[in-house]
């Protein structure tokens, strides 16, 4: 592990260990290979891949490094899904989507809670304001249906927003966020099974976008991470492009003889 001196903490700049990541001198052209561009890897691989990379730079966005990058992402998931492939793909799309849902909603709560301890701080608990901003109580983010889970979410927005000289313009930008955010996930989830017919060109051209999306997180990731490759794994998971061998079974102990009873 590398230790900093007068270095920024986290900035991946070394003060005192010029041995912490030995490395040799690499081909520099190579560094512009799109490594996502391999053919071994199948649609199903790489929409997995990605789907979990997205989620991965929204949960390690603390300091809005990857705020151009996520938008970026989904767009590029958005469009292999709308030039869907075949079957297989098709299964891995939906699953994909019912997961980014259930994420999102996992997570609710607690985005709700932040925001109403931001309202209480300012204002009070048992505040007009916080009425306005939560008039059913924040469980109705918990047992809401889907289907008018965005009804109390805008709740939310609009009293923020007549408030927002007090509460400010982030916590603002926040819970609009979430509108939008639930907006993507629960319009990609309630999507019918069916994948508009595409013409190969049109397919090619969707893999090969996502493809360069993941290059470029690739590269914010590794700006982020300089000189501390062990940190890439917060934002990429390589394992799920990689094909995995099955572990051969050991072979079977053989019975115990029983002894013979002389006759």
């Amino acid at each position: 592990m590398a230790r900093f001196g007068f270095a920024f903490y986290d900035s991946g700049v070394r003060a005192d260990s010029p041995d912490a990541h030995p490395t040799s001198m690499k081909d520099l052209n190579r560094m512009a290979d799109v490594p996502f561009d391999d053919p071994k890897i199948s649609m199903p691989k790489l929409m997995s891949f990605a789907t979990d990379n997205l989620e991965r730079m929204k949960a390690n966005n603390a300091g809005h490094d990857f705020d151009g990058r996520i938008p970026a992402t989904a767009s590029a998931i958005a469009l292999v899904e709308t030039h869907g492939i075949d079957d297989e793909t098709k299964l891995a799309l939906r699953k994909a989507r019912k997961k980014g849902k259930d994420d999102f909603r996992a997570g609710l709560p607690a985005e709700m809670a932040k925001i109403a301890g931001a309202v209480t701080a300012k204002y009070g608990a048992d505040s007009q304001e916080m009425v306005e901003c939560f008039p059913l109580g924040r469980t109705i983010f918990s047992s809401s249906t889907d289907d008018i889970l965005k009804k109390h979410l805008q709740t939310v927005v609009n009293g923020v927003t007549a408030h927002a000289a007090g509460l400010g313009a982030e916590l603002l930008a926040t819970v609009t966020g979430l509108v939008t955010e639930w907006d993507s996930v629960h319009g990609a989830s309630e999507e019918a099974g069916g994948v508009k017919t595409s013409t190969q060109e049109a397919k090619k051209f969707a893999r090969e976008n996502l493809q360069l999306m993941l290059f470029l997180n690739l590269l914010k990731a590794a700006e982020i991470c300089a000189r501390q490759p062990e940190r890439m794994s917060l934002y990429m998971t390589q394992s799920l492009l990689e094909s995995h061998s099955a572990v051969p079974a050991e072979p079977p102990t053989p019975p115990t003889p029983s002894p013979t009873t002389p006759t």
